[in-house]
C-alpha cells in the first residue's frame, strides 16, 4: 500500500512500507535510497515520500539517465528553445516552423534527467548536466537560453516538454500525435460534414479517409502550441451516393509519426425527389367535330421541373367520357413537337432530375360521341430508388361538341 498523497507521514506509515517494524529507528537518507521517485540533489524532505510504493519502477534513489535534447540555435550560436507555436515542428525534429531566413536551425545536447526509469520523462523532472553532483543543465531560461518560455524534444523518451529556469520539465506531450474523435455534423444526398476534435499541439495534418481510401489532407484550425487541445476542424465529404453508408476515418500525422485511424459510419440522406413548376390548368376543346370523321387536337408545349434525383417518370392522363382518348408525348432533350408519337394515355420515361417536356393529344375516333367539358387530371410520378414523389395538380378541361 503506497503512502498517503497528503497531509502528515509519520515515520511509522515509512518503516511499514519498508516491511520495517512500525517504531524503528528510521533513518531518512536510507529510507530514501530504498524508493524510486525522490530526487538526488542533497535535499530529502518527508513530502518527497508522498504516494510512493516500495520498489516501485526500475531505478533507485540518486538514479540519472542521459537523454538526447533538440533545441534551436541561432545563426550566430546562440541556444534557445522551441517558442510555443512552434512545437510541431519540434516533434518533428525539423526547421519547418523556424525563421531559417535568419539562420535558426535545430541542434542537439545529451544532458541527465533525474528519470528512475530509463527513457521515461515525466512532469516535475530535473534535467542536469551530469550523471552526479547538483548542477543543472545549461538547456534552460538563466542558463543558455533566455529568459522566457522554452521548450525542447527529447529524442530519447519521444516527449516535447517545456524547461523552466530550476530546469524543471512541465508540458510533457507525447511527439506523436493523439488519437482524434470525429462525429458527423450535416449529411445531404451526397455530402456528409463531419466536426474533428483532436489535441493538436503536435499535429501537422489531418488525414481524411473513406472506406479505407486515403482522401485527403487538411490543416487543423490551429496547432502547434500548448494550449491546442481540443480543436475543431470541420471537414466534408462530397460526391457521395445517395442513401449510402460509409465508413471515414481520421488519423493525425506529422514527419515523425501518426495517430491511430478512428473510423465512425456515417451516411448519406434517401433520395429526395420533388415536382415543381407544373404546367396551370388549361382548356383542349374541340368544338366542331365531324361525325364519321376521327378529329384531334394537340396542346402547346408545356414543360414541368424535377428537383433532387429519381430514376423513372410515368405521366397517366385521366380519361373523358365515352369513346374520346387523351394522350401524351414526353421527352427530356426539348419540346417533343406536334409530329410526335402519342400512343399511350400514361406513358413512362427515364428522368432523373431537370426539364421535362411534354405535350397533350385529345382524339375523337370515328362515330364517338360527343361529351360536355369536363376536368381530366393528370399525375405526375418519379420513383428513385425508395423515393416517390408526385404531383397532380394538373387538370385539363376537356370537350368535344360535333358540328
Amino acid at each position: 500500500m503506497a503512502i498517503t498523497g497528503s497531509g502528515a507521514i509519520s515515520f511509522s506509515q515509512i518503516n511499514d512500507e519498508l516491511a520495517e517494524t512500525s517504531t524503528n529507528t528510521l533513518d531518512i537518507l536510507s529510507a530514501a535510497q530504498q524508493f524510486t521517485g525522490i530526487l538526488d540533489d542533497d535535499v530529502i524532505s518527508m513530502n518527497e515520500f508522498y504516494g510512493l510504493t516500495f520498489q516501485a519502477g526500475s531505478g533507485t534513489y540518486g538514479t540519472r539517465n542521459s537523454h538526447a535534447f533538440r533545441f534551436v540555435i541561432e545563426q550566430d550560436g546562440t541556444k534557445k528553445g522551441f517558442a510555443d507555436g512552434q512545437l510541431v515542428s519540434a516533434a518533428q525534429n525539423d526547421d519547418s516552423g523556424l525563421n531559417t531566413a535568419a539562420g535558426d536551425a535545430v541542434s542537439g545536447q545529451s544532458d541527465f534527467v533525474d528519470d528512475y526509469n530509463d527513457d521515461d520523462l515525466t512532469n516535475g523532472d530535473t534535467v542536469f548536466a551530469t550523471s552526479t553532483g547538483t548542477t543543472l543543465t545549461n538547456l534552460r531560461p538563466g542558463g543558455d537560453f533566455a529568459s522566457g518560455t522554452h521548450f525542447m524534444l527529447d529524442t530519447t523518451a519521444n516527449d516535447i516538454f517545456q524547461i523552466d529556469s530550476n530546469a524543471d520539465v512541465s508540458n510533457v506531450v507525447s511527439r506523436v500525435p493523439s488519437n482524434p474523435s470525429h462525429s458527423m455534423t450535416a449529411n445531404d444526398a451526397d455530402e456528409i460534414t463531419i466536426k474533428i476534435t483532436s489535441d493538436t499541439i503536435v499535429t501537422r495534418d489531418l488525414l481524411l479517409y473513406r472506406d479505407g481510401t486515403f482522401i485527403d489532407n487538411v490543416l487543423p484550425t490551429s496547432s502547434g502550441s500548448i494550449g491546442n487541445t481540443g480543436v475543431d476542424t470541420n471537414f466534408t465529404y462530397t460526391g457521395l451516393s445517395i442513401g449510402t453508408s460509409y465508413t471515414i476515418g481520421v488519423r493525425q500525422a506529422n514527419t515523425h509519426n501518426s495517430s491511430s485511424l478512428v473510423t465512425a459510419d456515417y451516411s448519406t440522406t434517401a433520395a429526395s425527389t420533388d415536382w415543381s413548376s407544373v404546367p396551370g390548368n388549361f382548356n383542349m376543346h374541340i368544338p366542331d367535330a365531324t361525325d364519321g370523321f376521327a378529329d384531334s387536337l394537340i396542346s402547346g408545349a408545356l414543360t414541368a421541373t424535377l428537383s433532387g434525383t429519381g430514376g423513372t417518370t410515368q405521366v397517366t392522363c385521366q380519361q373523358p367520357t365515352g369513346n374520346a382518348d387523351l394522350f401524351v408525348a414526353l421527352s427530356t432533350s426539348g419540346d417533343p413537337g406536334t409530329g410526335a408519337t402519342f400512343n399511350s394515355s400514361n406513358p413512362t420515361i427515364s428522368h432523373s432530375s431537370g426539364t421535362l417536356h411534354m405535350r397533350f393529344k385529345l382524339v375523337e375516333p370515328n362515330n364517338s360521341s360527343p361529351f360536355s367539358a369536363e376536368d381530366l387530371t393528370i399525375t405526375f410520378t418519379n420513383t428513385g430508388g425508395t423515393s416517390t414523389a408526385t404531383n397532380n395538380t394538373l387538370q385539363i378541361n376537356a370537350k368535344i361538341e360535333e358540328r
